[in-house]
């Protein structure tokens, strides 16, 4: 299994590696200079979360039977932070906020939602 996690680690470094030449191009220069970029510490730790996403997705995954070579965990790897960001969205999209939450128990007449 931890083979499969280290295909996706490098799967996520190849898709980190493709992100940054495009931002290269971009900018023109480094992506993370400053006064337009965030700088270098903020760009350091987004790649790091990048690759421990796309890390513990493909390690997650290999424990089933989706993972059946090295190719589908680098495959993983390079999509986990997209997909992974996109259902973060949805699941955000489907829980209510507390406000809104509160407003209709008072449009509602409870008493409770003090």
């Amino acid at each position: 299994m931890w083979q499969y996690a280290l295909w996706g680690l490098i799967g996520a470094a190849t898709n980190r590696a493709v992100l940054f030449l495009e931002a290269c191009h971009r900018v023109k220069g480094w992506p993370w200079a400053q006064p337009k970029g965030p700088g270098g510490g903020v760009y350091g730790v987004s790649i790091i979360l990048h690759l421990g996403i796309a890390t513990a997705t493909a390690a997650a995954l290999a424990t089933t039977e989706i993972v059946a070579n090295g190719f589908v965990a680098f495959g993983i790897g390079a999509a986990a932070p997209v997909v992974v960001k996109k259902v973060a969205r949805y699941a955000e999209s489907i829980i209510p906020d507390g406000e809104g939450d509160d407003r209709q128990l008072r449009d509602r007449g409870d008493s409770d939602a003090s």
